[in-house]
């Protein structure tokens, strides 16, 4: 295509409210910050409204504020965190790239300049330098017309440059340069403002600028690099607005000038403009962070939060320092033309014309040049330059106007990383905490700041709050820290509660859950050790402890009794001793059970009732335990496609419950069966997600990920759950999806012959009787039947699964059944040990000698004594047909055989190789 296509949007559905995409059951709504180390954008095209874009995570967020109320709209397209932005000159494109995926171009105006729908993708580029590294920086041409990339691996190959005209909807860049590898990385790009100049760009690197050009006519880029002169730690370089200037600052403080070349001054028609080293001025004993050159005056922020406006002769104009002296980390102007005033209107000779009398009531208009600052010259001249917008290196934003002398903090702080955070269990409430000790709740209706606390806590001696919980009546709120301190906060007035903080520990406190009268506070801490702490008035005080595993998660099963699962791959059951007059424990264990034989415990969830607890295990299964007995019920499926399931969250008075996995987010229906059509997800961090909550007055789930400043809240809609269990197919159609062939593969075709197979078996048949062959297998054949069609279960397995088969109250199963027992016990790949299993378990064993081979002598012994122990016998058996070259010495040489299963006759070794291959 040659040209944009206009998007418009059915008029239908013009409240975005309204619109909730059919395919996905989470959609992100709103996100309580921002990333302070990207460069936000300042796209305002009117002075009464602030429009600005900001990136969070792996997510665009497009703020309007109107001087009344402000709006977020938030859009995902990147796979990975985003870490650049920028836009044209009229604000209507916005670029966006992330560490190696994809380039993004966005259309703010989709559907109209004065819609209010979300920004839409109109341009896409995935892996723009494929293998070699990452993405570095990106920018648009002030006419929108090209795209310019650099990334690469500088160390090695050196940084490349490559542009796009992007409208044209082309796959590969129109042309590509590498920089020289002494360069570095890139850390900014621009192009010149200036009409006539506006196809050149200026490239800032670690260790030196180098400026190039587009050429349309011979669609080539060109670059220069000036020679050095001893500067290093380059931060920003722009070009001067209306001269043949650039200027560069750097971490030292340095502001380093370019001019044109006097030696190349006739560049041909669009090629580079060749630039050579003016003069230096050191400004600072600070970094400079930022430069920009805005209406004739270059502008300057740094480390010392200040703000400096010079001329384009670098002479200092004016200057002024923020009251929090935070360092300045972006300065974005408006896009709005830079503001004109009149001179005072003269009476014209000769007019004997009366002025007519203005009224009282209209507005008087203000004379720019009597309001604005004045500079530091002998002559004072007016300091007149647009409205901008700083961020500082803590997530502080400020909409600054030195005319009119006005400093407003837009959006929401985003000061430090957020370590822990909980939704209230009532109110539409949100409750966060980052690295500083700063508390945060925020009203979820009009998604808003309420109040806010400082606690102070200790950074220097781990002190930073890593786990928080509001308790179920919503009246208090405890916060566990890395150093041992529990702090109890009010949350309806913010203040600290009581004597807080409480210390009972010196370990990190990992979890803190209340009982669910909330009379009872339980913490959990490094040392493996569980905390009871009572109320008493307004004060906590401890009751006891108990020592216990390695803790993973914690659930109340009723107002005193909790349970618990570890490492260990126990359960644990706890009771709390009210009861002042027995002399008992104030917590002690009532009941310890193994629930897994090598797969480890992720996550647990006492399912509404109480009668049954959803446990998820690291080996990608969902299973089901009595909540008293803790006997296995069943054994599910659950999604493998993205690491184990954690934080399990039901949505409360629904059937449905959401969970996270590394990088998604999940809505999963109940009850489970192990139908992989039962769960959506979304992909909600580009990283590692943390924490999930769930709030049922707003039916939101809120998530925050490694290294997140905000919280993000996601609106769940259960329709495509419904949508997609009615296209699924019944009985087993679902489960044949996750079959090689599907439903009529070759794979299941085979797996139903060995099932009728199993019924005419000499085993089964009686003489010379008559068989009769059904569609029902005895339970007693389910497990060698499931063997044979390539889930090698182990005999603990073994057992659970005929714990299952009985609670079906029936002796024989259907194939349906007895496939879908097949689907959700084998192992989550889906097929038998490989080759390369083989070898590591037999190798792990120490069955294997220095040469490499295998002794199945010592193999026989080390089966007999590790694990589930086997019959020698059995075991000698099994050699004897699998390797039969290992005992035909002994036979032809017609000596006594040994006692069986001594191991004496296996005289000779077998290739590792070989006994893998035989085995699989």
């Amino acid at each position: 295509m040659s040209e944009l296509v206009e998007y418009n949007p059915v008029e239908e559905v013009q409240h975005e409210e309204h619109i909730h995409h059919r395919c996905h059951p989470l959609h992100l709504s709103w996100v309580s910050g921002f990333n302070p180390r990207v460069s936000l954008l300042n796209v305002s095209t009117s002075r009464d409204r602030k429009e600005l874009v900001l990136a969070s995570g792996n997510a665009l967020l497009f703020y309007c504020y109107d001087g009344e109320r402000e709006k977020i709209t938030p859009v995902i397209g990147h796979k990975n965190v985003v870490n650049m932005i920028g836009c044209d000159e009229s604000g209507r494109f916005v670029v966006s790239s992330d560490c190696s995926y994809c380039i993004n171009v966005w259309d703010r105006q989709a559907g109209g300049g004065e819609s209010h729908h979300h920004p839409i993708a109109i341009r896409t580029i995935f892996e723009p330098f494929k293998a070699n590294g990452d993405i570095g920086a990106v920018s648009l041409s002030c006419d929108g017309k090209y795209l310019l990339a650099g990334g690469g691996i500088p160390n090695e190959q050196g940084s490349q440059l490559k542009l796009w005209s992007w409208t044209v909807g082309n796959d590969f860049s129109d042309d590509s340069i590498t920089l020289p590898t002494r360069l570095g990385r890139i850390k900014a790009i621009h192009f010149c403002p200036d009409r006539g100049r506006r196809n050149q760009f200026v490239v800032t690197l670690d260790s030196g600028v180098v400026f190039g050009a587009w050429d349309c006519k011979e669609q080539k880029l060109s670059i220069q690099v000036p020679k050095r002169h001893g500067f290093q730690d380059y931060n920003d370089t722009v070009f001067v607005e209306r001269t043949d200037r650039a200027v560069s600052v750097t971490g030292a403080g340095m502001a380093v000038l370019w001019s044109n070349d006097r030696k190349f001054s006739d560049a041909q028609e669009g090629g580079v403009q060749r630039k050579e080293f003016l003069k230096y001025l050191h400004l600072k004993y600070a970094s400079i962070n930022v430069v920009r050159s805005c209406d004739e005056k270059i502008v300057t922020g740094d480390d010392d939060g200040e703000i400096r406006f010079y001329d384009n002769s670098m002479k200092i104009l004016y200057w002024f320092k923020q009251e929090d002296l935070e360092p300045i980390r972006t300065l974005s102007f408006e896009l709005v033309e830079t503001r004109r005033w009149k001179q005072p209107a003269e009476p014209i000779e000769g007019d004997d014309q009366t002025p007519k009398e203005e009224s009282t009531e209209k507005k008087v208009v203000v004379n720019i040049e009597d309001i604005a600052p004045k500079d530091v010259s002998f002559d004072a001249r007016p300091v007149i330059v647009r409205g901008f917008v700083s961020a500082t290196k803590s997530g502080k934003i400020y909409d600054i106007d030195i005319v009119y002398n006005k400093i407003q903090e837009l959006f929401l702080q985003s000061p430090s990383i957020i370590t822990a955070f909980d939704v209230h269990s009532a109110r539409s409430e949100l409750c966060t905490c980052d690295g500083n000790g700063r508390f945060v709740v925020y009203d979820l209706k009009t998604k808003s700041m309420r109040l806010a606390l400082d606690v102070p806590i200790q950074r220097t001696r781990r002190g930073r709050i890593t786990t928080l919980a509001y308790s179920p009546c919503g009246t208090f709120m405890a916060g566990g820290a890395e150093n041992g301190f529990l702090w109890m906060v009010e949350p309806n007035l913010m203040i600290l509660a009581g004597s807080s903080p409480l210390q009972f520990t010196s370990e990190k406190i990992r979890l803190v859950l209340f009982s669910l009268d909330s009379k009872h506070l339980v913490c959990v801490d490094e040392s493996n050790t569980i905390t009871l702490l009572h109320r008493e008035k307004d004060d906590w005080q401890v009751m006891g402890n108990c020592a216990t595993h390695r803790l993973v998660d914690l659930a109340f099963l009723s107002a005193t009794d909790f349970v618990s699962i570890g490492e260990d791959r126990y359960m644990v059951q706890y009771t709390i001793n009210t009861d002042e007059m027995l002399q008992l424990e104030a917590v002690s264990i009532v009941k310890r059970r193994r629930i897994e034989q090598s797969a480890y415990p992720t996550a647990l969830l006492v399912l509404p009732g109480g009668s049954q607890i959803l446990v998820a295990n690291d080996q990608l299964k969902f299973k089901m335990f009595h909540g008293r007995s803790f006997e296995i019920l069943h054994t599910f499926l659950a999604p493998f496609h993205d690491g184990p399931a954690r934080c399990l969250r039901q949505l409360p008075g629904e059937d449905y419950f959401l969970f996270i996995t590394n990088n998604n987010i999940y809505v999963h229906h109940l009850p489970i069966d192990g139908n992989p059509f039962k769960y959506l997800a979304v992909r909600g961090h580009p990283k590692r997600l943390k924490g999930l909550q769930v709030a049922w007055t707003v039916r939101c789930a809120f998530t925050f990920g490694e290294g997140d400043h905000a919280v993000s809240m996601w609106k769940i809609n259960t329709s495509p759950l419904f949508d997609n269990l009615k296209h699924a197919g019944t009985g087993l159609d679902p489960f044949c999806t996750l079959l090689p062939g599907g439903k009529r593969g070759c794979y299941v075709r085979e797996i139903l012959s060995l099932f009728f197979y199993n019924q005419i078996s000499p085993k089964n048949s009686d003489g010379d009787a008559e068989l009769t062959l059904r569609d029902a297998m005895n339970v007693q054949d389910v497990p060698n039947y499931l063997r044979s069609i390539g889930f090698h279960m182990s005999e603990y397995e073994e057992q659970n699964l005929c714990k299952e088969m009985e609670l079906t109250g029936t002796y024989f199963l259907t194939f349906e059944e007895v496939l879908k027992l097949f689907l959700n016990h084998r192992t989550a790949a889906g097929g038998p040990p490989t080759s390369e299993d083989v070898r590591t378990a037999v190798t792990y064993v120490g069955a294997t000698t220095s040469s490499g081979k295998v002794d199945l002598v010592r193999l026989i012994t080390l089966l007999a004594s590790m694990g589930e122990p086997m019959e020698p016998k059995t075991t000698e058996a099994y050699c004897r047909i699998l390797f039969p070259a290992a005992f035909e010495a002994n036979e032809q040489d017609g000596s006594p055989a040994p006692e069986c299963g001594t191991g004496e006759d296996c005289t000779n070794y077998i290739a590792i190789d070989e006994f893998a291959d035989r085995l699989c």
